[in-house]
């Protein structure tokens, strides 16, 4: 079967789509936020779904205000740079945390953000 150039640009077009589509599905995300955590909160409030709240400094010195709810999770990365689950415990001052959030952060000083995951990297020796 020989095909004509137009098929064949069409082809290549298609073909490339699809190798897109594939890399852009599977490459991982980047993190929303990422710097250090300036202090953290618990909430003993059972009715709540907020379990606590960190309260990060970037690069750049903005705080961020951000909210853990009992559906965020936490992972520590480990020497050999894979993560296990853990929980707020590991969340102390001047740790190192990516957050990847959910939704927008309100228009308030500190800015308030939902947390779907953080990662607290490992420290540097």
């Amino acid at each position: 079967m020989k095909l004509t150039p137009l098929q064949m640009i069409v082809m290549i077009v298609i073909l490339a789509g699809i190798v897109y589509g594939t890399y852009s599905a599977t490459v991982d995300q980047l993190p929303d936020i990422t710097g250090t955590v300036v202090g953290n909160t618990t909430n003993n409030n059972n009715q709540n779904q907020t379990i606590g709240t960190v309260y990060v400094q970037d690069d750049t010195n903005t705080n961020t205000s951000v909210i853990i709810k009992k559906t965020t999770k936490i992972y520590k990365e480990m020497s050999d740079n894979s993560q296990v689950q853990t929980n707020m415990r590991d969340l102390k001052k001047g740790s190192k945390i990516e957050v990847h959030t959910i939704g927008e952060a309100t228009n308030t000083i500190p800015p308030q953000i939902t947390a779907e995951k953080i990662i607290v990297k490992k420290a540097n020796k």
